[in-house]
């Protein structure tokens, strides 16, 4: 369940918008939503001609490019020192490549993430000293490593460091730092990801020409900003429309070997894809083994070395999804969910995951959380957030329990000593009560009429892309739709929704969601909140109507969650208004209602909110869920609950069952102040 936030467009502004560009009222619209407002800024987003900005207008850019061609005309040694995932790759394989085609004296170095940990490291530097490296370039890490860098100099090692995470307030004594958050730094644009950066590099080494740099390593700068998350918008998004270009007929054998293992068609190639499909590939080598395999795939240029490689990366992502469950924790822990920030802590699950299993954690349940696993003695956290809590904020206040740590709003990472994991918990969870209630969300665009819906829509929507971080995929809902018939495809994997409003037909595809995993019935009324795509099939256009998120329309998702909450609240022994708790206390006949329609029902499996409608009586979400867990309680029912759904079963119960025996009861009861 997440709250629709629908966007309040301006229909006069984009009015004006599409009569002064030129452009469908309807592209008009989704552009000024997004703050393309302008003609100018119309023009710039919609061209194919737009350019980057002058390389030189970085920081210490030109003091970065004097050190290297001087390493590279005097044949020093230099070391290309990257990150083990998809954006740090990607950056080392572009800087080396280019390194490597000007004949400088160049090797690279892959710290691994269990036996070097993430960006420099002394060890590493003492073994890039006893190679000979005597310069040391950093990409996609080293603005946090002062004493790092402190220990190259005293081993006569110079450092070029180039990053796109923010500084803290002392800066490593490199010979130069290019990072485009610096303070002091005039680019235009900062929100690179590594692999942007590195591009930038290689433009500004050629003299500020970005042709050899686009035309040569776009594919990989963008495969890398896709991955990383950073906004697609302003530089990011030229460098991925040129990127997907370039993907689409590289030349890099590794990379089609990759997209074939993958079952990848580039002619359909979109950052959807590269986010979905490639990068995880690419990031998987990282997390399971070393990434130096998939940094060996997108420079090799041998056809059975690709193969092999391309393969191994795709075994790698399966084992990786292998190890992405931790339902029997939170089985064990039920109580874990009841806290505003989920802290989940276990052993020897595979530190390279424990971040992905976050984030399918996160969209399962609507609210923060962070998976801690301890292994070879060694406790690593990764925590994933929801739009409005800033979990960087939150571990930043628990930071003197952690021995490293950083990250931003939406994602985090730390190092955490085994016995401090009990009372983080307990400390994030406090603080998280000093913030606004976080609930989940889905932006909509629009209300779309049925009948608006049409091949000319979603060809005005391709227009926008790339899609990505920054720049949604538009979100559309269609409101007060007759749910007529579900029809199984794919083998009952996936569904078609046969929808009507007056005269209007439309049909709407849910994507991975079985027979039994949809909890709505034919005649229901429901909102479904879409993505339009423009298909062609055997010759002919036609728009593909992809259902994201489906409600009831009589819903008030935002009040529901907020019920949710307060139940929790309740659950977790906080002090809620009296009154509010008074109007909860439920009857005797409310519960004969419910567990008579649970007992009648043939359904298993529910989801409290849609299980109110079909109840036919006025009940809170508040009262329904203190219902089912006091028949729970008091053996009426065998109940567990997963991602929202509650699956239920009526046990066999001889004689009556006194409600008010309930331990649950009695609680509400008396801090609404009754019985005392």
């Amino acid at each position: 369940m997440k709250d629709w936030i629908i966007t309040e467009n301006d229909k006069i502004k984009a009015k004006e918008l599409a009569k002064q560009s030129g452009i469908p009222p309807f592209l008009a619209m989704l552009l000024s939503s997004r703050g393309i407002d302008t003609v100018e800024k119309t023009g710039v987003f919609l061209s194919d001609d737009a350019e980057l900005s002058d390389p030189m207008l970085i920081k210490d850019m030109d003091i970065a490019c004097e050190r290297i061609r001087k390493a590279v005309v005097s044949y020093e040694k230099i070391c290309v020192y990257g990150d083990y995932d998809c954006d740090g790759v990607t950056a080392t394989a572009i800087l080396f490549s280019y390194l490597e085609s000007v004949f400088a004296n160049v090797m690279y170095y892959i710290p691994t993430r269990e036996g070097d940990g993430y960006g420099l490291n002394k060890n590493a530097i003492t073994k890039l000293k006893n190679q000979g490296v005597s310069l040391i370039i950093t990409v996609d890490n080293g603005i946090a490593a002062v004493d790092e860098v402190d220990y190259a100099n005293s081993l006569e090692i110079d450092t070029v460091i180039t990053d796109h995470h923010r500084p803290l307030d002392v800066l490593p004594k490199a010979i130069a730092v290019v990072d485009p958050h610096r303070v002091d730094c005039g680019s235009p644009y900062k929100m690179y990801c590594g692999a942007g950066i590195a591009l930038k590099l290689v433009a500004a080494l050629e003299g500020g020409d970005f042709f050899t740099a686009l035309e040569n390593y776009s594919d990989l700068a963008a495969l890398g900003t896709i991955a990383d998350l950073v906004p697609v918008d302003g530089e990011n998004r030229i460098i991925i429309k040129y990127g997907l270009n370039s993907l689409a007929v590289s030349e890099r054998i590794g990379l089609s070997a990759l997209f074939e293992k993958a079952g990848i068609n580039v002619d359909k190639l979109s950052a959807g894809t590269v986010s979905f499909s490639v990068a995880p590939r690419i990031n998987a080598a990282g997390r399971m083994s070393t990434a130096e395999s998939a940094l060996k795939l997108l420079l090799t240029e041998d056809p059975d070395e690709a193969e092999r490689l391309a393969e191994k990366l795709c075994e790698e992502n399966n084992q990786r999804k292998d190890i992405e469950t931790i339902d029997k924790i939170i089985a064990e822990h039920p109580e874990y969910l009841l806290d505003r920030v989920v802290v989940v802590d276990g052993e020897n699950w595979h530190h390279g995951v424990i971040g992905i299993a976050s984030a399918r954690m996160t969209e399962r349940i609507g609210k923060p959380v962070i998976i801690i696993s301890t292994e070879n003695g060694e406790s690593r956290g990764s925590g994933r957030s929801i739009k409005g809590f800033s979990l960087c904020d939150a571990i930043f206040e628990c930071g003197d329990l952690l021995t490293k740590y950083g990250g931003h709003p939406m994602a985090v990472g730390f190092s955490i000593e085994k016995e401090n994991i009990s009372e983080f918990r307990h400390r994030i969870n406090e603080y998280a009560k000093t913030c606004e209630e976080a609930i989940p969300s889905v932006n909509i665009e629009c209300k779309l009429k049925p009948e608006a819906v049409s091949i000319s829509a979603a060809k005005q929507i391709a227009l926008l892309e790339p899609f990505g971080f920054g720049n949604a995929k538009p979100v559309f809902a269609l409101c007060d739709m007759r749910l007529d018939k579900v029809t199984e495809m794919g083998g009952g994997k996936h569904l078609r929704l046969s929808l009507s409003r007056g005269r209007a037909r439309i049909s709407v595809l849910k994507f991975s969601t079985t027979l039994n995993e949809f909890y709505y019935k034919e005649g229901d009324i429901i909102d479904v909140a879409v993505t339009l795509d423009e298909n062609v099939y055997m010759g002919r256009e036609n728009v593909s109507i992809i259902a994201r998120e489906i409600k009831l329309s009589e819903n008030d998702n935002k009040a529901l969650l907020l019920e949710q909450r307060s139940y929790e609240a309740f659950l977790r022994g906080e002090t809620l208004d009296k009154q509010f708790l008074a109007e909860n206390i439920p009857t005797r006949e409310e519960f004969a209602v419910v567990y008579r329609y649970i007992r009648a029902s043939k359904d298993n499996a529910y989801l409290p909110e849609i299980l109110m409608h079909r109840l036919n009586m006025k009940i809170s979400l508040f009262k329904l869920l203190l219902i089912l867990d006091i028949m729970k309680e008091l053996y009426l029912t065998t109940m567990n609950s997963d991602g929202g759904v509650y699956y239920i079963k009526i046990n066999d119960v001889s004689g009556k069952v006194d409600i008010n025996a309930s331990k649950l009861l009695r609680k509400l009861k008396e801090c609404a102040g009754y019985g005392r």
